[in-house]
């Protein structure tokens, strides 16, 4: 039996099997399989490979099924020649949930109504719902299963919205409200946007008796719909909030129980998430208020814990202390004194009995009716007004201390702002601490501003450094792993360290949601830009992707940097965090992030060293394969050339397989490469298959062809078979020089010194001809090699080495034949010295056989020299070395390897 996942992220892919693929096309490939159960390879191919040829398409498929097959079993992937299809022992959360959802339609009523025996099965299937199916995850350049996926997201959110509103219901209705509104929200969440779930959570929470929740479930819905669409609410919504206010609700359905709420002790700080610096610093103004007053300002970016620390002040509070708290709404900034009634609405309970005068009553009494009897503007009324606020505060402070909290301050109307100032400068006299909290990237209020500024105690909350993470991980690895992912934000810190890392948090969705709703158009354009950009990039290529203009870019970028979502980094600009590259990249529909990686390619191809730099040209032919543009095939050829050139050859040779993959013409170039690049790296069977797809080229590929494959046969022993390639090579009009030298080295190896002379002579003229040092060197290489008379041989081999220039491989050739002679004279010590050179090289360049060969001879060098531990050592090295090596059936020879 074999689980998959399929609802939320795809790192959680499977809870029974682990399955271990390579590509997000094999995932893709098993969600459809387990969704449809059976598929044609026709669609399949169509499906996941559209931009390839059918018969590329074919191909890739049936190593994707084979990988597949690999990791899930064969008994449980089945394939024939036409169709691929899974067995009935493969379940996932998707068919489970489906199959909740079929066993509600049976029983007698509409499918959007609900019953008792809906409840168990639509609880079930909530709880399956851990997220959209295949959340987060998609496929490049594959727009079909896009819409397929897409396609089974949407009408999935569909009947999720359905089961959620259905169980609202059926739990209020048996009074159970907790559950009831824990549903609604889940039903917001799914669409943020669907005001019948607003409503729906309001008149809940109006039933169970809070109404403060109501009105917030109000406020959130005015301020997601003003963002979002730059529309009011429906009138219907509206008239339910007013009900709410008059508590002129309809009945509620069932037995009324009221929630009630428990206050959760805070954690104890951990020294990194709860900031145990900013709270022992709250804590000594909590105790210094009781005394005198403390004002309070605690300042910085969004989801840095700014709330979470207030909670953590009220909770120090204690019972002994009042608290009185409000907050700004972005939406009700033009509500006169909205901050400071909701501040007075929380203390009229506590003014009766402080004794509060008429007068004062009166004027509170213009703000909140029911405070007193409102008094009729007066002139100079404002400032009676703000005399009426410090006196109820200060009567209520003479009973017992006071803490006041005022959130989102940022978002205070003017009055408000100005009472708020007022209050900071007089309650110094008063056992008062007034706390001021607001966001960093946001307008602030002047008189906002200048209590902060002025602050007895001022916080500035940050991300949390890398430093503040160890004590969490352990390591500073994982703490800078977790600061990466994370950006540092103190909730997504924590979740993730809860969560082991893996899938992405409730927080963290949450998070990159807020963050990007927040933004205006010219942000989003630049992060999108950024994104495609692969995250880090200059302003100036920054410009030219978003099409921009530089004053724009420059503003964006400042902002954004204020923000918290790009830092400077050594190349210019990139994202704090790794999850928010994800949702800027996928926020873009296919068509205009296939503009932008074209306008990327355009930018970077017209640097100057775009043909120069390996870096540059890789650029340019990702962001033009990305874009669909034919040119990229030619780029990933020259992304090849360059990285071979710095011996970079894991990456070169994926540029030239990504050339072939888009059709380049120059077919047997790129398999030429791919073949000296799998010998460098002693990959000599895969060298070989290359070089055998090669063969059938014209020109001068088809000779360098036919010598490499002479040399590949020659490693591994095939002496006939090698000899044969020579001669082609030779007929076909190869450089003579080199394969005459190799065919030297082939004598040399089957015994036959004369030939071996004799060819060695023919290469010899050959470079006296041409009078390139290159050949010259390697030509008295070889006869170094053939020479008998030592003294002759090392000075053939000086010159070579001479003649190398910058060229390393004649260079490590000429220094391994020099070693060799001079071990053979018994000068150890030169020999060694020579041969370490040699060897620097070697692993320099990447060439893993030569390496392992010339490790070998220092290690029979220092075994004349009777230095046998070292001895042992260099041979074990050279050992594991030769073991890596991949000859196919003809091993034995690779540990002959002597000179080249």
């Amino acid at each position: 039996m074999l689980t998959v996942n399929l609802l939320g992220a795809p790192e959680a892919l499977s809870d029974g099997v682990p399955i271990r693929v390579d590509t997000n096309k094999a995932i893709a490939l098993l969600a459809y399989l387990v969704v449809e159960r059976t598929a044609r390879r026709d669609t399949l191919a169509a499906l996941l490979w559209a931009e390839s040829s059918q018969e590329r398409a074919r191909a890739t498929l049936r190593r994707t099924l084979s990988a597949l097959r690999t990791a899930v079993g064969a008994d449980i992937l089945q394939a024939d020649r036409s169709t691929v299809a899974l067995s009935g022992t493969v379940r996932s959360d998707y068919g489970e949930l489906l199959d909740e959802l079929s066993a509600t339609a049976g029983h007698d009523h509409d499918t959007g109504e609900v019953c008792g025996r809906c409840v168990p099965h639509l609880e079930r299937a909530s709880a399956l719902y851990r997220g959209d199916f295949l959340q987060g995850f998609g496929v490049r350049s594959a727009p079909e299963f896009e819409d397929w996926s897409r396609s089974i997201g949407q009408s999935l959110r569909i009947r999720m919205g359905n089961v959620f509103e259905r169980l609202a219901s059926a739990h209020a209705a048996a009074g159970d409200y907790a559950a009831a509104t824990t549903a609604a929200a889940r039903w917001i969440d799914l669409d943020p946007l669907h005001e019948p779930a607003y409503r729906l959570l309001m008149l809940l929470r109006a039933w169970a008796g809070d109404r403060s929740g109501a009105i917030d479930a109000y406020r959130e819905c005015v301020s997601v719909l003003d963002r979002e669409l730059a529309v009011p609410p429906l009138e219907e919504t509206t008239e339910l909030y007013e009900a709410i206010l008059d508590e002129d609700l309809p009945p509620a359905p069932g037995v009324r129980r009221r929630v009630t709420t428990t206050r959760v002790p805070a954690r104890a700080p951990t020294g990194l998430i709860d900031r145990e610096a900013e709270v022992a610093a709250l804590r000594e103004a909590l105790a210094t208020a009781s005394e005198r007053g403390v004002v309070v300002s605690v300042a910085g970016a969004p989801w840095m814990g700014k709330t979470r620390l207030a909670e953590e002040l009220i909770a120090e509070a204690g019972p002994d202390r009042l608290v009185l708290t409000a907050r700004g709404y972005r939406l009700e900034q033009s509500l006169p004194y909205g901050v400071i009634a909701q501040m007075l609405d929380h203390a009229s309970p506590h003014l009766d009995e402080a004794g509060l005068a008429d007068w004062a009553a009166g004027e509170l009494g213009r703000i909140v009716p029911g405070l007193g009897q409102a008094t009729a503007p007066e002139p100079l009324g404002e400032r009676r007004l703000l005399e009426a606020i410090h006196t109820s505060i200060a009567a209520l402070a003479t009973r017992r201390p006071l803490l006041v909290v005022i959130d989102d301050a940022q978002w205070a109307d003017e009055p408000s702002a100005a009472v708020i100032a007022y209050l900071a400068h007089r309650v110094g006299g008063l056992p008062v601490l007034l706390m001021v909290i607001a966001r960093e990237d946001e307008g602030v209020p002047a008189p906002i501003a200048d209590v902060i500024a002025s602050a007895g105690v001022r916080l500035v909350l940050r991300p949390l450094s890398v430093e503040q993470l160890i004590p969490l991980t352990g390591d500073e690895e994982a703490a800078r792993a977790l600061e990466s992912r994370t950006g540092g934000v103190p909730l997504l810190a924590a979740e993730a360290v809860e969560s082991g890392g893996g899938t992405p948090t409730p927080g963290m969705t949450r998070y990159l949601e807020a963050r990007w709703n927040e933004l205006g158009d010219l942000e989003r354009q630049l992060l999108s830009a950024a994104a495609v950009l692969g995250g880090s990039c200059d302003t100036r290529l920054l410009k030219e992707t978003s099409g921009r203009s530089e004053d724009e870019v420059v503003q964006g970028v400042e902002h954004l940097t204020r923000l918290g979502l790009l830092e400077e980094t050594p190349d210019g600009v990139g994202f704090t965090l790794d999850a928010m590259e994800r949702v800027a990249y996928e926020s873009v529909s296919l068509v205009r992030r296939r503009l932008l990686h074209g306008r990327a390619a355009e930018a970077i191809s017209a640097r100057p060293n775009a043909r120069r730099e390996a870096r540059l040209a890789a650029a340019v032919a990702n962001h033009l394969q990305e874009a669909g543009r034919p040119e990229a095939a030619d780029w990933h050829m020259t992304a090849g050339e360059l990285a071979r050139s710095v011996y970079a050859h894991d990456s070169a040779r994926s540029f030239y397989e990504s050339a072939l993959a888009l059709g380049t013409d120059r077919v047997a170039e790129a398999r030429l490469a791919l073949a000296e690049i799998e010998m460098a790296l002693g990959r000599y069977e895969e060298a070989r298959r290359q070089l055998t797809l090669a063969e059938g080229s014209a020109g001068e590929i088809r000779a360098v062809v036919a010598q490499r494959l002479g040399d590949v046969e020659r490693l591994l022993g095939r002496f006939g078979s090698a000899e044969a390639h020579y001669e082609t090579a030779l007929e076909a009009g190869a450089p003579p020089v080199e394969v005459l030298s190799d065919w030297a080295l082939l004598a040399m190896r089957t015994g036959r010194h004369e030939e071996a002379v004799e060819l060695a002579t023919r290469a010899r003229d050959a470079a006296e001809r041409g009078g390139r040092p290159g050949e010259l060197s390697r030509v008295g290489n070889i006869l170094a090699a053939v020479t008998t008379d030592p003294a002759e041989a090392l000075e053939h081999a000086e010159e070579a080495a001479r003649l190398a220039g910058d060229d390393e491989m004649l260079l490590m050739a000429a220094l391994n034949g020099q070693a060799l002679i001079l071990a053979d004279r018994g000068e150890l010590n030169r020999a060694v010295a020579v041969l370490e050179m040699a060897i620097e090289i070697a692993v320099r360049t990447g060439h893993r056989h030569r390496e392992a060969a010339l490790w070998s001879h220092l290690a029979d060098i220092h075994h004349r020299a009777g230095r046998e531990d070292e001895a042992r050592e260099l041979q074990t090295r050279a050992i594991s070395m030769f073991a890596d090596i991949d000859a196919g059936g003809f091993e034995p020879e690779l540990w002959l390897l002597t000179r080249w």
